[in-house]
């Protein structure tokens, strides 16, 4: 099924997106900063994740599948289905594992706002 677009909604299905490597693995973007100024949504299927930040964007992990840790600072928080978990700007953060999460952005991911030490 294709998206459907109207003044009032984008509708999207995963199975017609393609996915695409980005810094945590392989990514699926939903919706990014075209479709709303206010958030991005993507699925990632983590892989050789590199340790990063965000100056400016709030990224919630949503576990899909699977089972590893996601490394935030000094820290390791172990993730399996149903975790769910808050990362604030500044956060130094990878995943590992294989491990499916969804991702929102908030406001909406933007390569420009992604640092590495």
């Amino acid at each position: 099924m294709a998206t459907t677009m109207t003044e009032k909604y984008i509708v999207r299905h995963l199975a017609d997106l393609g996915e695409f490597r980005s810094t945590c693995g392989f990514r699926r973007s939903i919706f990014t900063p075209e479709d709303s100024d206010a958030l991005s949504l993507s699925v990632l299927r983590i892989n050789d994740s590199t340790k990063h930040y965000h100056n400016l964007t709030h990224e919630v992990y949503y576990v899909l599948e699977g089972e590893g840790h996601l490394e935030l600072d000094d820290e390791v928080v172990p993730l399996r289905p149903g975790t769910a978990v808050l990362v604030r700007p500044g956060v130094r953060h990878s995943a590992k594992g294989d491990v499916t999460v969804l991702i929102v952005g908030a406001p909406p991911f933007c390569s420009d706002d992604i640092f590495f030490d």
